[in-house]
């Protein structure tokens, strides 16, 4: 068995998600430390926006199925991360703790609320 099948199997994640994941702890610690930790969360969050829309159109073309869905998988891993920084930059530029914690509220439940709506209707049997 291959050594990265054996990542998988035990941390339910590729080694690739893994990497992405030490990067970006490593980028947010190095904004910390060096007091640029908007600039950073900045670029991080444009960076997610990028690769989702990326993510749009590979998944509606055949050709581009697998980058879609390793796409797809990246948005999914990433997107409460990618939620955070957007409430932190919203937190730098508003100072409503109300509007931020309706910000936050909408943007946690967004998801569900757009997968429940967004299910294919049941067919009836006939």
């Amino acid at each position: 068995m291959k050594w990265s099948n054996r990542v998988q199997i035990v941390t339910g994640q590729t080694y690739v998600h893994i990497t992405l994941h030490l990067l970006l702890i490593a980028a947010l610690i190095t904004g910390w430390k060096h007091h640029a930790l908007f600039q950073v969360s900045t670029v991080l969050v444009t960076l997610y926006a990028c690769v989702f829309i990326a993510m749009l159109p590979a998944q509606r073309l055949a050709r581009l199925r697998r980058l879609g869905d390793f796409l797809e998988d990246v948005t999914t891993t990433y997107y409460f991360g990618a939620a955070m920084l957007v409430l932190y930059l919203l937190s730098r530029v508003v100072h409503n703790n109300l509007l931020l914690g309706c910000v936050g509220v909408v943007m946690l439940t967004g998801p569900a609320v757009v997968s429940l709506l967004a299910k294919e209707p049941v067919r009836a049997r006939r």
